[in-house]
């Protein structure tokens, strides 16, 4: 008999964006002038404190296992962090830290999921949501808006049945730069208390907001508590994606100490360089946030004002994150062929936006320097002009 893989292992696609990824860094390896539009991480440098913190902690000699669910001292910088993001205070017991914010995200539905539960989210998504629900043996059921790229509360209301385990809710967004309305939070965490379903923010960028744009607070209209999950991180804001720590942040005592278990029983615990420096960015000085933010904005407008140059697309303007959701429909409506289209003629890389749930559309990321932005999009301009018909 032959040995066979699982029918788990065989449903899972691939990363989109880790396989544009290493597309790019193949061709640019063998020494092609590829342009990265594509990127999913702030290229600023690393925060000092950060770095002085990994070379301490080398410098000890003493780098060992840490607690599974994270050391003390990153657990009350995270603690303190929220407190001050979010004017809530929870305890040690209600957090943890895990191997990026991905991890902190799977232990939740691995610790909240029955086979066949629900878990209902809006598209455009983060193109890792379906497959993580279906690892841990849910169902994803994605909410695509009757208009643009903005779910109302009704439609996502209306997705929510007794087979719902959760809602799960990226704003900012990733991949549009759109940030949920107060309102629209508001409602959305009253509902999800009265329907006892959990409510999980993925709030990784909730401070990369331009133009004096605010997140909106879901624990200003917490009642429970108990169904809020919190996830987030230090890969965007402070550009420390290689050190892959994020962590959740929950008042139910009893998940949180579940999601532990599941941690400690795959990876044990985390980097103890990488907590350390996790640590140093939390509690050190945070002008460099502030820093990254108007760098971003800058970028962004750049990205904007390129891409006002080519005719026949659509694209709303970003309010946050470092990302661009364009309609390049009118050229091609499959968006992974048009974006392999840009990367194989003008050496271009972008992402498809099938793979957001959001066919017709390219993401095009601003991390990257100016010159690569302005250069980039007259790449795409030109290749637009000589696509075959």
């Amino acid at each position: 008999m032959a040995i066979t893989l699982s029918s788990r292992a065989i449903q899972i696609g691939d990363s989109p964006t880790l396989k544009i990824n290493a597309k790019a860094r193949a061709l640019k390896a063998a020494g092609k002038p590829v342009i990265h539009l594509g990127g999913g991480e702030p290229t600023y440098p690393a925060p000092q404190a950060a770095v002085d913190a990994i070379i301490q902690k080398a410098n000890s000699r003493k780098i060992k296992y840490t607690p599974s669910s994270g050391t003390p001292e990153l657990k009350q910088a995270v603690l303190a962090y929220t407190k001050q993001q979010y004017a809530h205070v929870f305890e040690p017991a209600n957090v943890l830290v895990s191997a990026g914010a991905k991890q902190a995200l799977f232990n939740f539905l691995l610790a909240a999921v029955e086979p066949g539960d629900e878990v209902v989210f809006p598209a455009p998504f983060w193109v890792s949501y379906p497959e993580m629900v279906k690892l841990a043996g849910g169902a994803p059921v994605i909410v695509k808006p009757a208009h643009g790229l903005r779910v109302t509360i009704e439609e996502i209301k209306r997705a929510v049945t007794s087979k719902t385990k959760a809602v799960l809710l990226n704003s900012p967004c990733n991949p549009s730069g759109h940030i949920l309305s107060a309102d629209f939070i508001k409602e959305l965490v009253e509902f999800t208390e009265e329907k006892k379903v959990f409510l999980v923010m993925d709030d990784i960028y909730h401070q990369l907001v331009f133009d004096g744009a605010q997140t909106p607070n879901p624990c200003s209209y917490a009642k429970d508590f108990n169904n809020l999950v919190i996830i987030n991180g230090v890969s965007k804001l402070y550009g420390l994606t290689g050190l892959r720590i994020g962590w959740a942040v929950s008042a139910n005592k009893e998940l949180i100490s579940v999601m532990g278990k599941m941690q400690a029983q795959s990876t044990s615990c985390n980097s103890d360089l990488s907590e350390a420096a996790a640590c140093a960015a939390l509690t050190g000085p945070q002008d460099c946030v502030k820093d990254l933010c108007s760098v971003l904005e800058d970028n962004r407008n750049t990205l904007l004002k390129e891409l006002a140059k080519i005719p026949h697309i659509h694209v709303e303007k970003p309010q946050a994150t470092f990302y661009s959701f364009v309609d390049f429909s009118y050229y091609n409506k499959d968006s992974n062929a048009l974006a392999t289209y840009l990367l194989e003629k003008v050496l271009v890389a972008v992402v498809p936006g099938k793979a957001f749930g959001a066919e017709g559309y390219l993401r095009i990321s601003f991390c990257a320097d100016k010159t690569a932005i302005i250069e980039g999009v007259r790449r795409i301009a030109g290749a637009l002009k000589n696509l075959p018909q």
